[in-house]
């Protein structure tokens, strides 16, 4: 069955993807399997377009799939790497929301006010809704959207919410950090579908976003569109909790003083929910005009059971571990099964790298930091990306930031923490083309080289916008918790229109501006 949809779809698209009528055969079986052979045409055929597929893990180190190593059993995961391209050299931001923002936007997360932090539960920021989102453009060219699982880019007003982002469907949750078995994050429940509240009952979180990107596949999507369907899970990221018999299967791991049993059970249902989602593209007849991209949102936290080996740092931090993540492409059609790329990709390539590759338009009219790698990425030549690449972290330290630029050869890393009365800086200069374990730190015999590159560093920071999110770990003292965040999200008609720019325009505002100097940006850009 699986060999006959790969080959019908085959053939559709050597044909162009034209209502062509597929050869018939010598001698039909039976009427039954008729009907089967030509239901099957029919979807393959219906579009020209190529679907696409996002999975993203949350925290997943470099070395935790089989086929780096690990001994966690990855089987799903590693069939993308062995019938796709593997993306060794693919950057993320070292934490949450910057990575996210970065995806749906293809911009920068400090020109969004994105890049130092997460967004907290008891924040009521968000990417600002005059911000173009990545669902927006696939929409607007004839797909139908949709997003299971993880959020986190704004929940507490309507036009920061998946459903005003561009998502026809949505069904997961807003904020990060929920309970894997009973859905709540700081005491508030949190699942809904499309703004209305979910209840369910003890189903482990990621077999249930594994079941749902399949129901949306085999039930809610019209066969008769392309479908752009994003799929963020929570796993790894904590709460670090697994089913039991999950956990059993990794005994022989420990979880003092990590929880790599733990760990090691989490990564394996991510798996299998991967696992879920492509048989049932396979069993659609989907698989082979559908572009599935697997990556993580940053590197994984080694304090959770994550190994980012041989990479220094991890999650938080802007060493290789915390920004170099595994990412896979797979597209039959058009990818060579097998193959890698050395090649410097951005999570912000990612909008126009997709949009280039399914032939639709980008509807954003702001300056965007990401490029379209998707030529470069089918060229087996390698094409090194223009510009620099930057990276930061103020979590989980108040006043302590981790931040880096990445040159072609060189990067820098600053850990850049404001104490009371004084700031302390720690450089680490690497030459990235032979040292990416990050061994050798070059920064004191090369003075001028980290002057240059940390200046650069300084004006980068400087594009934040001022109230932008930042570390917040705790709530403040007056903030309760909704008793459901689905709920508690306030409706469009509710709120003014445009953003309260009074204090920014105008005289007032150059003023302003010119007395913060680099510290960042009053007005946002």
């Amino acid at each position: 069955m699986k060999a006959l949809v790969s080959a019908v779809s085959a053939y559709v698209l050597l044909a162009g993807c034209q209502q062509a009528e597929p050869k018939k055969t010598a001698q039909p079986i039976n009427s039954a399997q008729e009907a089967l052979q030509s239901s099957i045409n029919n979807v393959a055929a219906s579009y020209e377009k190529p679907n696409i597929v996002i999975l993203l893990a949350d925290d997943l180190g470099w070395a935790d799939l089989g086929f780096r190593g690990s001994d966690i059993e990855t089987p799903h995961i590693d069939s993308l790497a062995r019938d796709g391209l593997t993306l060794n050299r693919f950057y993320s931001m070292p934490i949450c929301t910057p990575t996210r923002s970065a995806l749906m936007t293809a911009r920068d997360p400090m020109k969004l006010g994105t890049a130092y932090a997460g967004f907290q539960p008891w924040q009521n920021g968000g990417v600002s809704p005059d911000e173009h989102f990545m669902p927006e453009s696939f929409k607007a060219a004839g797909y139908q959207t949709a997003m299971i699982g993880k959020w986190h880019l704004g929940h507490t007003i309507e036009p920061l919410v998946p459903n005003s982002r561009g998502f026809d469907h949505f069904f997961g949750h807003l904020n990060t950090q929920i309970d894997y078995f009973d859905y709540t994050v700081a005491g508030g429940y949190d699942l809904q579908e499309n703004g209305v509240s979910v209840k369910r009952e003890d189903q482990y979180m990621t077999d249930v976003h594994g079941e749902e990107a399949v129901r949306y596949i085999e039930e809610l999507r019209d066969p008769e569109k392309p479908f752009f369907l994003y799929v963020p899970f929570l796993a790894p990221h904590s709460p670090m909790q697994a089913p039991e018999a999950l956990e059993d299967k990794y005994k022989k791991r420990l979880n003092r003083p990590f929880p790599k049993r733990t760990y090691a059970a989490m990564v394996d249902s991510l798996d299998q929910a991967v696992g879920r989602v492509l048989e049932s593209l396979e069993t659609q007849g989907l698989s082979d005009n559908t572009l599935v991209f697997f990556f993580s949102d940053n590197g994984g936290l080694k304090a959770f059971g994550a190994d980012n080996s041989p990479y220094r740092g991890g999650k938080l931090e802007t060493f290789e571990g915390g920004i170099r993540v595994n990412a896979i492409m797979r597209w039959p059609a058009q990818i060579e099964a097998g193959t890698r790329s050395e090649d410097v990709v951005s999570v912000m390539d990612v909008f126009p790298s997709f949009a280039n590759a399914a032939g639709i338009e980008m509807g954003a009219e702001k300056p965007l930091d990401g490029q379209d790698r998707w030529e470069e990425l089918m060229n087996s030549v390698e094409d090194p990306r223009t510009g620099d690449l930057y990276f930061a972290s103020n979590s989980p330290i108040l006043d302590k930031y981790h931040v880096s630029v990445l040159e072609k050869r060189w990067k820098l890393v600053q850990i850049i923490d404001h104490k009371s009365a004084s700031t302390e800086v720690e450089n680490f200069l690497f030459d990235i083309t032979v040292d990416a374990e990050e061994k050798n730190n070059l920064a004191e015999a090369n003075p001028k080289i980290v002057a240059r590159m940390a200046d650069k560093i300084r004006k980068w920071r400087a594009l934040h916008p001022i109230n932008g999110v930042k570390v917040a770990l705790a709530p403040h003292p007056g903030w309760r918790a909704p008793k459901d965040y689905a709920v508690s999200v306030i409706p469009a008609e509710a709120l003014q229109e445009d953003y309260l720019n009074s204090y920014t325009s105008g005289m007032r505002g150059k003023i302003l501006q010119k007395r913060h100097g680099d510290k960042g940006r009053l007005a946002y850009e």
